[in-house]
């Protein structure tokens, strides 16, 4: 055997790899001296009895006893009572015990027992866990919809081990007693501690995994816990199936009440919950999704966070984001709307409940929202802390969230003999961030846990854990779903498409092949039954009926439904002219930001409108501030600076730069088409420059125009671009007033040829780009019109060369599929145009187009922000 190239075996490591030069053993005791630390001192003694290892001593004996031919030994006493001990088969071979059977455990076992071992090293594996059955949770919601059967995603351990040597025993764990971080005498025992069952049973063991994963942590608020159902396990599903089904029968043959389903979170499970429940409540209910943020899946690619929100605004889902709960209770006779209270004689003890909601943005109006069923998605909570032994409750080193803290081998610091994966740890990528608590980590680390289990009983050096993130993919209906894969660089696979091959994937990652097949066979089987049924009403439906006045067919589409132009994710105009915007236009007022203390106001700019920021302090400083004016993205058809995510943005930038912000509320194409935003534009930066008409209090006492910067996302930056140009112009600005910089993120652009690594795409996307432009501009001459092709002939690149200003900052993002190589063309071709001043490029690495606007605290969004101040402050 190759002992190198093994660990490379599964699709989750990189292939080819040999061991890093760097590699090394570890140490037994992984550097802690436990000479210095008191509680483990403390430790060697315990209300008088004597301890090795932090352990009973009469333990100790109990465990040299005989067996009993049923794997337990039974020690006449010990130091706190009868415990029944197993005794493991083999007395010479590592014994390895793994704590929790969910991706991260079942995977690491099935790992160990695929590798090639030296006969006398083969190790003993126990799996325990507290259910029968291993579950795989990325596919519950598909038990709400029924498209998937218990067994399909819930196979029993007894099934999935059968042909293996792994021992698994039902029970839950009750108290970890680690011995491995003490020093040992040569010759010592090499146990590395026991671990305590619910059922009494004590379990020696030479090495452990930790793969416990999380609980869900409901408790957060009045009467959450008692009201509230999660949404984490088998059970839980269960219980909310039944739980529909209840009400669906109650409902069965009436009109009303409709049933109400609220679902608090809108992470990935709440979106997946909402789509799903939505889909299978058609008109018989509705679904009340609430978040304590402005967007949904916060953490999602763009594509995947796009996908969402289309499906959730398109079916009866009400979407109340920007609040939180305050209080869950049960609705009074007078309080419920739907008289089900009265009713709960005839249909059982179910009763309405009541949730009550409080805004988390300014601006919003506390709620109170009536539901049948509460599910839980926010919130959770690692069981590893209630497990350390109470006279050493720090012996497993703990982060605040309660999470292992490991080494980059995934074994515990300080426990050379302890692993932990999954939910169960906290460790880090080499960026520093927390790795996310998902499926597809723990099924990685699982690989790397057992080949680090293997190297360490074969004495080989270890191998670092490095994540490789494949992609994320959500649920979204019966037929519907969204992939993101990193490999195809932020292109979004939606809809039956998206669907199927979301299937396909998590069936080829079911635990073995046996089940695979199985899974295999019942899933192409639903498909084509579900095929042939979706032809039949297709054709059916093909044929309208007669129209009785006229017995001539009706006609098949209502122009108010039929779609003239999809622009998406930005707007939707069908062929009656009405426009459908995706998520609405949610706004938040102007004033006082209570997390930045910046203030802000509407004012009238001229001709436009636009949004004034003040930083915190200006009102008692004698110095001038720099006058930033900024130009929101959104396609030229939707956004403004009161949206909630635009809004914080300024907020954030004005606090961070010190400079005061102008914010331009410009007309929305298709209703005003362009020119009208550029105009709106160019309004709002003659107000500005002429210190608001001459009439402005906090730019006649603060600003100091010498010191003007334009900037933009998007399409804002493709305004600020033109806005730069303008003020080339002679006279365009008044004396005095000196345009000092452009900012440009994500520059919406685009041309007729292709530039760069857009010569990879098709045509259908040079030809979306025409068709979106000439949507937002009608009278425009095309792809080579100057405003969107700043570059196109010798006057427009005279006219760029000639922006009167001293620097310019083009922001790319890597994962920014469509526009990226426009902003590195618009950089190149800028230097290249005879400008005379700095060109500076950024690039934010592993992120879409705009991603800060959806998650302004992550790394990646305060980069980007700190550039931009840098930039405003040089």
């Amino acid at each position: 055997m190759s002992c190198r190239a093994a660990p490379w075996g599964r699709p989750s490591l990189p292939g080819g790899r040999s061991f890093p030069d760097s590699a090394r053993r570890h140490g037994p005791f992984g550097g802690l001296n436990v000479w210095r630390n008191s509680i483990l001192k403390n430790s060697w003694m315990l209300g008088g009895t004597p301890m090795k290892f932090g352990l009973p001593a009469g333990l100790f004996r109990c465990m040299a006893s005989s067996s009993s031919g049923d794997g337990f030994s039974r020690p006449t006493s010990t130091d706190e009572g009868p415990m029944p001990v197993y005794s493991w088969p083999d007395r010479q071979r590592p014994r390895v015990c793994i704590l929790g059977g969910g991706f991260g455990g079942l995977y690491t076992a099935l790992r160990l027992e695929s590798l090639v071992w030296p006969s006398d090293k083969k190790p003993q594996v126990m799996l325990v866990d507290q259910s029968d059955r291993f579950v795989f949770k990325p596919m519950l919601y598909e038990l709400l919809s029924g498209e998937v059967d218990v067994w399909e995603i819930a196979p029993s351990f007894t099934e999935l081990l059968k042909n293996t040597s792994v021992q698994f025993v039902k029970d839950s764990v009750k108290l970890l007693r680690p011995s491995d971080h003490f020093r040992r005498e040569s010759g010592g025992s090499c146990t590395g501690g026991v671990v305590h069952l619910e059922s009494g049973t004590v379990i020696e063991y030479d090495w452990l995994v930790l793969a416990l994963g999380a609980e869900a942590k409901i408790d957060i608020v009045p009467g959450s816990a008692e009201y509230a159902l999660p949404f984490t396990t088998l059970d839980d599903a269960l219980k909310v199936e039944s739980k529909l089904k209840m009400l669906e029968r109650r409902r069965f043959g009436k009109s009303s009440p409709a049933i109400q389903v609220a679902i608090v979170g809108l992470g990935y499970s709440g979106v997946e919950l909402a789509a799903t429940i939505s889909e299978r409540l058609k008109n018989t209910g509705s679904v009340q999704a609430i978040n304590v943020q402005t967007t949904v899946c916060p953490s999602a690619p763009p594509g995947n966070r796009d996908a969402a929100l289309k499906v959730l605004e398109s079916r009866n889902i009400q979407l109340f984001l920007g609040y939180f709960i305050s209080c869950i209770r049960e609705a009074s006779a007078s309080e419920d709307s739907s008289s089900m209270v009265t009713d709960a004689k005839v249909n059982g003890d179910h009763k309405k409940l009541l949730l009550e909601l409080q805004p988390a943005q300014r601006g919003l109006q506390s709620q109170v929202l009536e539901a049948d069923i509460v599910l839980w998605t926010v919130g959770s909570t690692s069981q590893i802390p209630r497990l350390q032994p109470p006279e050493a409750p720090y012996v497993i080193p703990l982060n605040g969230r309660g999470q292992v803290e490991t080494e980059e081998t995934l074994q515990v610091k300080g426990h050379p003999r302890t692993f932990a994966i999954g939910d169960s740890a906290a460790l880090r990528d080499p960026s520093g961030k927390l790795l996310p608590a998902t499926a597809q980590v723990a099924f990685q680390q699982a690989d790397f846990a057992g080949w680090n289990l293997w190297a360490a009983i074969n004495d080989r050096p270890l191998l670092p854990f490095r994540f490789q993130n494949l992609g994320e993919m959500m649920t979204l209906g019966r037929s519907d779903a969204a992939i993101t894969a990193s490999f195809t660089e932020g292109l979004t696979l939606e809809g039956p498409l998206g669907h199927a091959a979301r299937k396909i994937v998590y069936c080829l990652r079911m635990p073995t092949d046996e089940h695979r097949v199985k899974v295999g066979i019942s899933w192409f089987t639903k498909s084509a039954v579900d095929s042939l049924a979706s032809l039949q009403n297709a054709v059916a439906n093909s044929f309208p009926p007669p129209d009785p006045a006229t017995n001539r067919s009706a006609p098949a589409m209502d122009p108010d439904s039929e779609v003239a132009f999809d622009f998406q994710p930005y707007l939707c105009q069908y062929k009656s002219g009405r426009i459908f915007r995706p998520g609405g236009e949610p706004t938040v007022p102007a004033g006082t930001d209570p997390v930045t203390g910046v203030v802000s106001r509407d004012i009238h700019a001229g001709d436009a409108r636009a949004r004034v920021y003040l930083p915190p302090g200006a009102a008692v400083s004698t110095g001038k501030l720099p006058v930033v004016v900024y130009f929101h993205g959104g396609g030229f058809v939707t956004g403004s600076p009161a949206r909630p995510g635009t809004h914080a943005y300024l907020n954030d930038l004005v606090a961070r730069s010190g400079a005061i912000g102008v914010s331009v509320y410009y007309r929305l194409a298709p209703e005003n088409p362009l020119p009208a935003a550029y105009e709106d534009a160019w309004a709002a930066v003659r107000w500005a420059a002429t210190r608001g008409d001459g009439a402005d209090p906090w730019l006649l006492d603060h600003a100091d125009l010498s010191n003007l910067f334009l900037a933009g996302c998007s399409a804002g930056a493709n305004i600020a671009h033109n806005m730069a140009v303008r003020c080339g112009a002679a006279g365009a600005l008044p004396d005095g007033v000196t345009l000092r910089g452009l900012v440009v993120v994500h520059p919406y652009f685009t041309g007729k040829e292709a530039v760069g690594a857009e010569t990879a795409f098709g045509p259908e996307v040079r030809e979306f780009f025409d068709r979106t432009w000439r949507f937002v501009f009608p009278e425009t001459s095309g792809l080579d019109d100057p405003r969107v092709n700043p570059f196109v002939d010798d006057a427009a690149r005279a006219a760029a060369a000639a922006i009167p200003c001293e620097r310019v900052l083009v922001c790319v993002a890597e994962q920014d599929v469509l526009l990226k190589e426009r902003g590195l063309w618009y950089y190149r071709e800028l230097t290249a145009s005879g400008y005379g001043g700095q060109v500076e490029l950024f690039e934010s690495k592993g992120v879409g187009h705009a991603f800060h606007f959806g998650m302004l605290d992550s790394d990646q969004a305060v980069e980007l922000q700190e550039r931009n101040v840098a930039f405003i402050k040089k």
